[in-house]
């Protein structure tokens, strides 16, 4: 009984795990068949296609890691920051939300205010965070 599946976007994680579970699968009676490059699980010649297209695939991913990593390392060595920029980003805010804290208004409005969040306003008054 042949079954008509939609795209598998990804048979596995590596050419190991590719090869375990067409292994796996083809032991259990399933034949894998991609109808539009003629490759089917079935036949030796199917499963070496199989196998060179995930070693293909692992070589293209780690290509991929490297020159990323490249790219940031020379980023870095030319002054790019990388990550969020910071939300309270100098001494004046903090010094807002402690007056406005010592004026009585709540932890909600000086967040508001600020344009933080309650959790990142007691990150920066973290001495007084009970108190806020």
């Amino acid at each position: 009984m042949s079954q008509r599946l939609g795209p598998v976007p990804q048979l596995g994680r590596n050419t190991l795990h590719i090869l375990q579970t067409v292994k796996a699968l083809t032991d259990r009676g399933v034949t894998l068949v991609s109808t539009t490059d003629g490759i089917d699980s079935s036949t030796a010649a199917g499963r070496m296609i199989i196998g060179v297209l995930g070693l293909l695939a692992e070589y293209e991913r780690e290509l991929t890691k490297e020159r990323t990593a490249l790219k940031r390392q020379a980023s870095r060595a030319n002054g790019t920051k990388f990550g969020r920029r910071r939300k309270v980003n100098d001494a004046e805010h903090i010094a807002t939300a402690k007056r406005m804290k010592a004026d009585g208004h709540t932890a909600e409005a000086i967040a508001k205010y600020l344009g933080v969040s309650r959790a990142t306003l007691y990150r920066y008054l973290s001495d007084n965070c009970a108190a806020v």
